[in-house]
């Protein structure tokens, strides 16, 4: 299955974030075609830098993260051809511009936004779904 996958979906699966991680995991093995704007490297970067920051783990565990993340396959999308999308999408829709990134390619290549974001969940209901949803199909 395809899906663009939210930044979260990384981030919680990559700290076994409670009580996300079943969902995370279940999604991860069911995936064959994950993709995001290359925004989302930067994005789970400074999640494993905040959670080293704030003693989660140390710095050698948030680099075999890194590592694992590198390993899920998302295929990076660069920004530049999504932005103007976004833009609009993030004035018309009142999300942040970083969030509205994910629904532009989401809505460009026609397949679901799996993420927990509870604001892109409700202002894209067809198009963005929780991860249990994407996998179940």
């Amino acid at each position: 299955m395809k899906a663009v996958v939210d930044t979260n979906v990384v981030a919680y699966f990559l700290l076994g974030t409670e009580p996300f991680k079943s969902e995370c995991e279940a999604f991860w093995r069911a995936v064959e075609s994950p993709a995001a704007p290359a925004s989302w490297e930067a994005e789970v970067t400074n999640v494993l830098w905040q959670a080293c920051r704030h003693g989660v783990m140390g710095v050698p565990a948030a680099v075999d993260r890194l590592r694992l993340a590198q390993g899920l396959g998302i295929r990076s999308v660069p920004v530049r051809g999504l932005w103007q999308g976004a833009l609009v999408r993030a004035c018309d829709s009142g999300l942040a511009a970083y969030d509205s990134l994910f629904v532009e390619l989401a809505c460009r290549e026609q397949v679901p936004l799996a993420t927990f974001d509870r604001e892109i969940l409700r202002a894209f209901p067809d198009l963005a779904l929780r991860p249990a949803e994407v996998s179940a199909g």
